[in-house]
């Protein structure tokens, strides 16, 4: 991404401001990789609470994750609920890459990633077919503790906003600008608080708006006040000389 020294300034600038309003963040321990992968369709287009709620009317209507995979799309929408965000959308993609794992695993489960070295299971996620980047980014963050950073379109909106990336770029050049800038050490932390900010909708940066004032200069026309001068007409006495 073009000037990434000076979004690099900005982004540093944004976090301070979102860690003195919000406080500190507390840090989830590790999820399961099978439940982020369903976390991460499940967050793409909501807020992480919406999605959590979501997750947790799963969990509560089916015995365990291999049920949900052999459900039907219509099924898992109508537990979802009509109100969820793009839900057919999200469940096709949902069931087709829980199809994936099973496939490749013979089994709904993916502790083998923990075993790995953080490339090899990147490689391995990404092998997966119809898996999006961001879902392979949340499993290796929060699942794997990798050095990842997840973007959705809503924490790309949001980015955007806060002008603290370039407004043409996509998910993939932020994804790797985020990771660039942000240590290992920090990038749970700050995924945690900018992925609040993102889920709140708001904005802090002010933009600063360029007020034109126009000074309108009154210029004072000093009516001078020309003085007519008076013109003293002379009668010129013409004396005529008497003839004699």
């Amino acid at each position: 991404m073009k000037d990434s020294s000076q979004y690099g300034a900005k982004l540093k600038k944004l976090c301070a401001a979102l860690k003195k309003q919000l406080g500190d963040i507390k840090i989830a321990e590790p999820t399961d990789p099978v439940e982020e992968l369903i976390m991460a369709c499940l967050s793409a287009q909501t807020t992480e609470s919406k999605a959590k709620t979501a997750l947790n009317k799963l969990t509560s209507t089916y015995v365990d994750y291999n049920e949900l995979r052999i459900c039907q799309v219509n099924e898992v929408v109508n537990t979802l609920g009509k109100d969820f965000p793009r839900a057919m959308e999200i469940t096709r993609e949902l069931l087709t890459i829980l199809k994936r794992v099973f496939d490749k695993r013979d089994k709904m489960d993916l502790s083998n990633l923990k075993e790995m070295g953080k490339r090899e299971a990147k490689a391995y996620l990404e092998g997966l077919k119809d898996i999006s980047p961001y879902t392979v980014a949340r499993i290796m963050l929060n699942s794997l503790e990798g050095h990842a950073f997840p973007v959705c379109e809503r924490m790309l909106t949001m980015l955007r906003n806060e002008e603290v990336v370039d407004e043409k770029s996509d998910a993939a050049d932020v994804q790797g600008f985020l990771e660039r800038q942000i240590s290992a050490n920090d990038v749970r932390e700050t995924y945690a608080l900018l992925r609040k900010h993102a889920d709140s909708g708001k904005t802090i940066t002010t933009k600063k708006t360029t007020k034109t004032t126009t000074k309108t200069t009154t210029k004072k026309t000093t009516t001078k006040k020309t003085t007519k001068k008076k013109t003293t007409t002379k009668k010129k006495t013409t004396t005529k000389k008497k003839t004699s």
